[in-house]
């Protein structure tokens, strides 16, 4: 996926997959679902803020090696 695009294509496919998982499922397992994927975004997140925090900090220190913690 092009990196600039506006968005509006992720919207529309997180909302028709959504739907689309809805189906036949049961109250539980849609509010199972809804959580999973809330922390599965949470962790991405997460990871995501501290790699650029790990590179921006490398970047500037001159080197490239990203630790785990």
């Amino acid at each position: 996926m092009p990196q600039c695009s506006s968005g509006d294509d992720l919207v529309l496919l997180a909302s028709t997959t959504a739907i689309a998982m809805s189906k036949g499922m049961s109250l539980n397992d849609i509010n199972i679902f809804s959580s999973f994927f809330s922390a599965l975004g949470d962790n991405l997140g997460i990871i995501a803020a501290q790699q650029a925090a790990c590179k921006e900090s490398t970047e500037s220190s001159g080197t490239n090696k990203i630790s785990n913690f």
